[in-house]
């Protein structure tokens, strides 16, 4: 049980702004603690990278090779200042995790600070979740995190492989977590989908014409007729949904929106569920 469990058994409610704060002292707190041990230093190239990506003024008075230390807390400097809005607080706190490398050898790297952030985001009770875009992390909101991880995080992953897919998919997470174009993320779901038929089955059809493709697939690969049934009216209610929102400029509603989202992930991660036991299967053949 953790201090907003307790004090809820309490009857003592923790609206979103003690939350906001909750996280805001622990992350402080975290950070005051490397700037004290100086066990996080940050490079010429990565404070430059940071201030200049950020819009912010440059601290001429850290630019020393010696002052790795000096140039972290400048950085923990700039991220406090954002502290009164708590997006823009996550956005510079990202872009700071962005702006550092990897490099083995180094006590708090961006592996490090990612675990930091996500444990204390879910410390406070706040539902984000980092996913990452080719090297750079972007913050998404979480749902329940087993739908997240299997319908989201995992055919993110998968997706790599798919090169006009993932993109777009991609495109429509960063959307979908700014919710400001609600409208495109229905239709760059739909795209996401219809680019990963096209990369998967290696044609140019549209989804409409590759829905009979993809279930004349699975058919083949042994998936059960009832399961496979399924797809055609699914993929038929998709496109409904998202024809009626983009045409006719309908309001989207959140819960909609999330439904299209999982959707997307449901039938991707059926499918490559399915071509990786395929490959499985013939990879134990060959021996």
């Amino acid at each position: 049980m953790d201090w907003i469990d307790y004090r809820e058994k309490l009857g003592i409610g923790f609206d979103d702004k003690e939350k906001s704060r909750l996280f805001y002292s622990r992350m402080s707190n975290a950070l005051d603690v490397l700037i004290s041990s100086c066990d996080a230093f940050v490079t010429i190239t990565e404070y430059n990278n940071f201030c200049m990506d950020t819009g912010t003024r440059l601290n001429l008075n850290v630019l020393e090779n010696y002052q790795e230390c000096e140039r972290f807390r400048d950085c923990v400097r700039i991220i406090r200042d954002h502290e009164t809005v708590f997006n823009v607080y996550l956005a510079y706190f990202v872009w700071f995790i962005n702006s550092l490398s990897d490099a083995k050898g180094r006590n708090w790297n961006r592996q490090s600070f990612k675990r930091m952030l996500l444990h204390n985001l879910k410390e406070a009770h706040i539902q984000f979740d980092l996913l990452e875009d080719g090297n750079k992390f972007f913050v998404f909101p979480k749902g329940a995190s087993e739908l997240d991880n299997a319908l989201v995080s995992e055919p993110l992953e998968w997706l790599r492989d798919y090169p006009l897919a993932h993109k777009t998919f991609v495109i429509a997470l960063k959307q979908y977590s700014d919710g400001i174009y609600i409208r495109d993320v229905a239709d760059n779901l739909r795209k996401a989908l219809e680019a990963f038929l096209q990369e998967f089955l290696g044609n140019e059809k549209n989804l409409e014409t590759n829905k009979n493709e993809i279930c004349r697939y699975l058919g083949e690969q042994g998936v059960d007729p009832g399961i496979t049934g399924l797809f055609q009216p699914l993929i038929n209610a998709y496109k409904n949904i998202n024809d009626k929102i983009a045409k006719h400029n309908d309001a989207v509603d959140a819960k909609l929106l999330k439904f299209l989202l999982y959707q997307t992930g449901v039938l991707i991660r059926m499918v490559l569920s399915v071509k990786q036991a395929q490959d499985m299967e013939g990879n134990d053949n060959a021996h």
